[in-house]
């Protein structure tokens, strides 16, 4: 029998990589998603329709109402959404408080339910500058709190902690990924803005791989 693991899955085109890498890689895949009162809550639609597809088992878990301590991001208060590179300094107020230390706790609790022997989450090298829960030392930290933390050891696992967007994408490629069915703008329009940092490291990761995106944006029309 194969391992079990869960993987915390956005609806993005890094989680949707890393939920197909687990697949390939032979795992038995649990998806879990969060509904934190992000704006760009379209982005579980996608994970949605994924699952579905795929007949995974697929959870979304409802945080909505730890807004309140969670508090004071672009991503889910009245602020408007910055624009420009993720090394940016005003990407800072992209950052939700505390988000996946909360996000990879509750998956531990589901992983150990689910007999699973690792969560998996998408942080990757572009994140570094900004997102301090993305960095090489919170995963190794929460990787030995999640191990000691039940009498089941759980890890959490960042397979492209070494990558950026770029070499995500071309790892999606080779599995002949169609990222059609991802979103990773953080404005919930109907079409991709192109302008926010997220839509910005995307774009960049098409154009790096020789690529187009396949999802419509705002510049284009």
């Amino acid at each position: 029998m194969t391992d079990t693991v869960v993987v915390i899955y956005s609806g993005g085109m890094d989680s949707f990589t890393l939920l197909h890498l687990a697949r390939a890689r032979g795992y038995n895949v649990h998806a879990l998603s969060f509904d934190y009162g992000q704006r760009h809550v379209r982005e579980l639609e996608c994970a949605r329709r994924e699952c579905s597809g795929l007949a995974i088992p697929h959870k979304v878990i409802d945080i909505r109402a730890l807004a309140g301590v969670m508090a004071g991001s672009a991503l889910t208060d009245n602020l408007a959404v910055p624009e420009g590179h993720y090394a940016e300094e005003s990407m800072k107020a992209t950052v939700v408080p505390n988000r996946n230390m909360i996000l990879l706790s509750l998956a531990t609790g589901y992983a150990v339910t689910a007999g699973a022997v690792a969560v998996w989450y998408g942080a990757h090298g572009g994140d570094h500058a900004i997102y301090p829960d993305c960095r090489p030392e919170f995963v190794e930290k929460m990787d030995a709190v999640c191990r000691v933390a039940n009498y089941e050891p759980v890890g959490i696992d960042a397979p492209f902690m070494g990558s950026d967007k770029g070499a995500i994408l071309a790892e999606g490629v080779k599995m002949g990924l169609d990222y059609s069915n991802t979103w990773t703008c953080y404005n919930g329009r109907e079409k991709a803005c192109g302008r926010c940092g997220s839509c910005v490291e995307r774009l960049e990761a098409f154009a790096n791989n020789g690529l187009s995106d396949p999802l419509p944006y705002e510049e284009a029309s």
